[in-house]
């Protein structure tokens, strides 16, 4: 039986908390007590918890749950911003999710006895051997207890030295901390566990997470590369930290050597970490005993080998699964009960009947995320709930995220509040923020909606924001990755990844875990044609503007006005007694400073030497990056005058959040811009192409993150921008581009056409038409799982057929301006509807 949050209610959940509260009575009996607040501690282990380091964690929630109320000043209005249980439940996950539950319970005994809370030593030694009944810690206390010999840290001491158990890791107790997770006699060398953990190793590691927090990337690459130092590079997570903190910054070392032995080194820990956590299983399947040091995220801006990306993510997966384990309360690791995960076919009679006989059935898809706000996701996707079937899907999304505030909506947005947008134009919004956390609830929530296709929306792309271990407990039939997270979930129980044939080629479908659904055109959404706020790209420049040039602004420095000048002109705002007098062309990136690499801006200095008076307009993304960016030019400049000359055309435009200036600044200030490689841009190459602003892209990769804007010149008919070849032709591509102008105006013209195009709309920015081919692909795969037809047999087991969508005759006529009138008119009729059904409910809002 599974215990609900409600379970918190019980007796004896009320008697475990009242006793865990008398334990902040006792702190003046510490020799040591943490330095830092409670809050802060909270801040720290929530920080540990959602990057899945939970060895940390726990280290700083039970110094939350010990510094709950000593620190009042400290507190919000003078009261904990926490409560004491917001800590300790998930002190407690830190040891399940890891299957060591015994070891957390025998610790909180241990400290109890210590503080001489002898009943709760009791009862924390009971719950330990249940789980655990020759558990040494906790057969060591239950002995002292009945002993009636009073709590003593010599006499601790003297129990452990003639057991043979190593005291250091009891001593840890007074300051606070609970032992490392995990089996120190595991032998594992990239364990955070074993005795190669010193302290001051551990607080190296602590300063490398307290710096990362705060974004200062060299200072936490430093201290997570002194803590990979001091465990002989036994610490994997802390030495692949150290690389992922430099790559934010462009902390490449002399020639880029740094960044080649962060390479090797990563691929050094993951291919062991493969190795010694993976386990074959037959007809295809794998198991996971622990996830790898890197994350899946981290991987996609690493030029390694691809199935590499893929086995981290599956480890990552596996521990989703785990994670689904922890019972709500976080009091114990429980075995799922019988119905869960839910058995895809359960249901499938019933399906069956009410599909082929019920006139009114209708597919019920839901989207899950944390990001139904501002974010990236739903910029690109907002737009895709307006044009659902309403007769054949009944369209449903549960958001885990909180919404905007109107402040920000107001002035940031400009009063666009995207989520609002989605709530208007869906069957049901699901707010299900309080269950985020209780995944096992969540599914049951949303398996009792019926869901028929559930769509993750997440990824890997916000961990510890997203529904972490939820599509684990299969709470819908059909299981779908969409959009967000552009690489393999990695996940057994995920069944289709929404992808197109040039993104994701039938030859190197080894790299994923799911099946492909093929969608026509390009797999990518995008809302930018949909959206009245977002500036259509036009062929003429207008007039440059400066606010200095109006006569009634005083400004103590130029201020670009957005939509003026060309980007010869406008100089990436650039001085203009810094590098050439007149700008012959300007080539730009947007992209975080993370996604490129030594090759790639080789690759930018060839072009920029071989396109004579050129720009290359990059964002401070992160500023701290730029000294980096220019001290590497000069190491790798033929000459001094040459790393000058190359610097001074290289500047940088700072970072913009309202998204609809994005595209705006591309047109602005950029002719052309260089794709970085292995990871593409994805939402600001966009951005960049509805601007009019063409890419040229390496093809030669085989993620699905490397080959997003190859696909998208395909279906915009600029494949000619495409570097199948690689780097040399990467380069050649865009300086023909730089010094041919009448090849670059045609380029240019063609790629606004597409933008401005009407009756019927480009294929690649016509979101009615994508939304038809997204739903002809849900349909294909819901009638395939009822007939039974969605899987092949092979030598090495069941898996997912492909889908690949076919365009019908109304789908390739596209979309005309009289189609989206009509849809506006529906809308708007449904939007009233729903309005009036909630008032007289005497309510509106979150459904």
């Amino acid at each position: 039986m599974i215990q609900h949050p409600k379970a918190f209610q019980t007796s004896k959940m009320r008697y475990l908390l009242f006793l865990l509260l008398i334990v902040t009575n006792y702190l003046t009996q510490a020799e040591i007590i943490p330095t830092d607040s409670g809050e802060t501690n909270y801040h720290k282990a929530n920080i540990h918890f959602q990057q899945g380091r939970y060895e940390e964690a726990a280290e700083h929630y039970w110094a939350a749950v010990l510094l709950h109320s000593t620190n009042p000043s400290s507190h919000i209005g003078g009261k904990a911003s926490y409560a004491v249980q917001d800590a300790f439940v998930p002190f407690i996950k830190c040891y399940s999710i890891r299957d060591k539950l015994a070891d957390g319970t025998a610790y909180i005994a241990m400290e109890s006895w210590k503080r001489g809370q002898l009943d709760m030593a009791q009862l924390y030694v009971d719950q330990t051997l249940i789980h655990d009944a020759n558990h040494e810690e906790a057969l060591l206390i239950k002995e002292l207890l009945e002993s009636g010999i009073p709590p003593n840290q010599d006499v601790l001491e003297m129990y452990l030295n003639e057991r043979g158990m190593n005291k250091n890791k009891h001593n840890k107790g007074n300051s606070g901390s609970p032992p490392q997770l995990g089996n120190n006699a595991s032998g594992n060398k990239n364990s955070a566990m074993g005795g190669f953990l010193t302290p001051e190793a551990h607080k190296k590691y602590e300063i490398g997470s307290d710096y990362f927090i705060k974004k200062q990337f060299a200072l936490s690459a430093q201290a997570f590369e002194e803590s990979c130092t001091l465990t002989g590079e036994r610490l994997g997570v802390a030495c692949t930290n150290a690389a992922y903190c430099r790559s934010n910054i462009l902390q490449w070392g002399d020639k880029g050597e740094q960044f080649t032995q962060d390479m090797e080194r990563i691929v050094d820990i993951t291919k062991k970490e493969v190795e010694e956590y993976r386990t074959e299983l037959p007809h295809g399947a794998f198991k996971w005993s622990k996830s790898t040091s890197v994350h899946p995220h981290m991987m996609l801006a690493y030029p390694i080998d691809s199935m590499l990306k893929r086995y981290v993510a599956e480890s990552f997966a596996e521990m989703d699964e785990k994670t689904a384990r922890i019972d709500p309360t976080g009091t114990k690791l429980v075995e799922l009960p019988p119905d869960l995960p839910y058995d895809p076919k359960e249901k499938i009679s019933d399906y069956i009947f009410q599909y082929r006989s019920l006139s009114h059935f209708k597919i019920r898809v839901a989207f899950v995320a944390c990001g139904f706000n501002s974010k990236a996701v739903l910029y690109l996707s907002h737009d895709m709930f307006r044009f659902f079937n309403r007769s054949k899907f009944e369209v449903h999304v549960f958001s885990l995220g909180a919404p905007d505030n109107d402040n920000f909506i107001n002035v940031a947005m400009r009063g666009v509040d995207w989520r609002q947008r989605v709530k208007d134009h869906v069957h049901t919004f699901h707010d299900v923020r309080h269950l985020k956390n209780s995944h096992i609830e969540l599914a049951r929530y949303i398996r009792a909606q019926d869901i028929h296709i559930l769509i993750e929306w997440d990824g890997y792309a916000r961990q510890g924001e997203r529904a972490q271990g939820l599509f684990a407990l299969r709470p819908a039939p059909i299981q779908v990755l969409h959009q967000e997270f552009l690489g393999t979930s990695g996940a057994q129980y995920v069944d289709y990844i929404v992808t197109d044939k040039m993104t994701s080629p039938m030859n190197l479908q080894h790299l994923y875990t799911e099946a492909f659904m093929y969608m026509p055109n390009h797999f990518f959404s995008k809302g930018h044609a949909m959206q009245a706020e977002v500036k259509s790209p036009t062929y003429d420049y207008g007039m440059r503007i400066t606010m200095t040039s109006i006569p009634q602004v005083q400004m103590p420095q130029q201020t670009h006005v957005l939509g003026t000048g060309t980007p010869q002109e406008n100089r990436c705002l650039s001085s203009e007694d810094v590098g050439p007098t007149d700008v012959s062309f300007v080539f730009c990136n947007f992209n975080k400073f993370l996604k490129n690499n030594p090759e790639t801006v080789q690759s930018w200095m060839n072009i920029l030497r071989s396109v004579p008076d050129s720009l290359l307009c990059l964002l401070e993304n992160p500023r701290e990056g730029i000294p980096n960016l220019r001290a590497y030019i000069h190491d790798m400049a033929r000459d001094r005058h040459d790393g000058d000359d190359l610097n001074s055309r290289i500047h940088f435009l700072p970072w913009e959040a309202n998204p609809f200036d994005h595209q705006m600044r591309n047109q602005d200030f950029c002719n052309l811009v260089l794709d970085s490689h292995p990871y593409n841009g994805h939402t600001t190459a966009q951005d960049a192409l509805y601007g009019g602003v063409p890419i040229v892209t390496r093809s030669d990769g085989d993620d699905m993150s490397s080959r997003v804007s190859t696909s998208a010149n395909i279906v915009l008919g600029l494949e000619d921008l495409n570097a199948y070849a690689g780097v040399e032709e990467y380069e050649r591509i865009a300086i023909k581009l730089g010094t041919d102008e009448d090849y670059y105006d045609k380029v240019r013209t063609k790629l606004i056409d597409s933008c401005v195009q009407k009756n019927p709309m480009h294929p690649y920015w016509d979101v009615p038409r994508y939304v038809r081919n997204f739903q002809s692909g849900l349909l294909i795969a819901w009638e395939r799982y009822l007939d039974g037809t969605d899987v092949v047999y092979g030598s090495s087991g069941v898996k997912k057929k492909h889908i690949e969508i076919i365009e019908d005759a109304t789908t390739r006529k596209g979309t005309y301006e009289d189609d989206l009138v009509r849809w506006n008119e529906m809308n708007e009729k449904m939007i009233q509807v729903k309005k009036s059904r909630e008032q007289q409910r005497g309510r509106y809002g979150e459904l």
